[in-house]
């Protein structure tokens, strides 16, 4: 049998009304968010990837947050890699209102895209959209009105955001830290030389007349992020510090924790993005703090006897 033919289940203006009220919806119940293209720098044409990308271009827009009850996913997990942070979120965007709010200034985005950004001013956090369902509600009165929006927590790497929006941008200068690699070379006569990753190390300038002495305050400190090298005459380490290291004459590096000292010799700095809690306002990764007390409470032991250390030494 054929369906009622009284009833027009493609009537437009049954669908603009239903569209509308969707909208009104979204702008009564919703949020105020930002969307962030993401732009991809040297592109590989091979796997369709870019080595580096940019966060420039913000579109605020009004969107519902359908995961009413809190965060969902797998939430924070402890793993060997530090804390993981794995908060995913669910949203609804009214498809007329993306083409308004965006498609209109971006002729190449014509939806929401996997892999752009959506700041959420409510918990100050980025999250970066998975994947985009258009066809929910399913055909209502023959058409479709909203897209769901599945995002997680973004994880924050070399990306820069340059988007003009204060709240934005200082958040992520809040997440930089600035790696300072300095070449240190070792003391003569000094056996104590293995730093520990995450303690604070000074700079010294060193006693004359004498061999690893030093003198007078700290030129400037910083936590030691990262030690390679614990033999041989030169290694490096990997500092953040926010006044920098001065190299000013015969300069002594010298680790409060682990009582090293090596001589410094040079460096350059980089920068990188690691994530931060907007609420707590520290770091989420705590690899370094567990590395150092590790080290210097000996709370892994690393010798044959260890049974997790698979006979090595």
């Amino acid at each position: 049998m054929a369906t009622n033919p009284f009833f027009n289940q493609k009537n437009p203006a049954e669908q603009s009304l239903f569209e509308s009220m969707n909208i009104e919806q979204i702008k009564m119940f919703g949020q105020d968010m930002v969307y962030i293209p993401r732009e991809m720098i040297n592109e590989d044409k091979l796997f369709g990837e870019g080595k580096w990308y940019k966060f420039n271009d913000p579109y605020t827009i009004e969107m519902y947050i359908d995961s009413v009850n809190g965060f969902e996913g797998a939430g924070d997990l402890v793993s060997k890699f530090g804390l993981q942070v794995k908060d995913r979120i669910t949203l609804i965007m009214a498809q007329k209102r993306f083409a308004e709010q965006i498609t209109t200034y971006r002729q190449d985005i014509k939806r929401p895209r996997e892999g752009d950004l959506i700041f959420m001013p409510l918990s100050r956090s980025f999250f970066e959209i998975n994947f985009v369902e258009h066809e929910v509600p399913f055909y209502v009165v023959g058409k479709n009105y909203t897209y769901k929006i599945i995002c997680e927590l973004f994880n924050y790497d070399h990306a820069k955001m340059q988007t003009g929006v204060s709240d934005i941008d200082v958040l992520e200068e809040e997440r930089h830290w600035t790696p300072v690699l300095r070449y240190i070379t070792r003391i003569p006569g000094i056996t104590l030389y293995g730093f520990y990753e995450g303690e604070t190390v000074k700079q010294y300038i060193q006693t004359p007349g004498t061999t690893g002495g030093i003198t007078g305050s700290a030129l400037s400190s910083g936590t030691l992020v990262q030690f390679n090298g614990v033999s041989g005459a030169t290694s490096t380490v990997y500092i953040t510090t926010a006044d920098g290291f001065t190299l000013s004459g015969v300069t002594i590096l010298y680790g409060e924790r682990s009582g090293a000292k090596q001589y410094l010799s040079g460096g350059t700095a980089s920068n990188t993005l690691i994530p931060k809690n907007s609420l707590m306002g520290d770091n989420f990764g705590d690899n370094d703090i567990v590395s150092l007390e590790s080290r210097t409470d000996n709370i892994i032991n690393y010798c044959a006897t260890d049974p997790f250390s698979e006979g090595s030494p």
